[in-house]
């Protein structure tokens, strides 16, 4: 399993790569939308930033334990 992060943009509810090349022909994924500052008012760390996205999975801390081990077990 390989993962791949590229830089879109949204118009009218139609998402487009910046860098379509990088793009394989099939594929499954993930997106995740970054508000602009004026949107959610202010910036936040990298760190306010992850454990916003864990609130909002509902991560708990031992499950983001897991994942974050199945992911160093993935890129092994």
């Amino acid at each position: 399993m390989s993962y791949l992060t590229l830089e879109v943009e949204i118009n009218h509810g139609k998402v487009v790569a910046k860098e379509p090349s990088k793009l394989p022909e099939k594929a499954s994924g993930l997106l995740t939308l970054i508000s602009s500052d004026h949107q959610n008012g202010g910036t936040l760390s990298p760190l306010e930033a992850l454990r916003a996205l864990e609130d909002h999975l509902g991560l708990s801390e031992e499950k983001a334990t897991q994942w974050m081990a199945a992911v160093n077990q993935a890129r092994r």
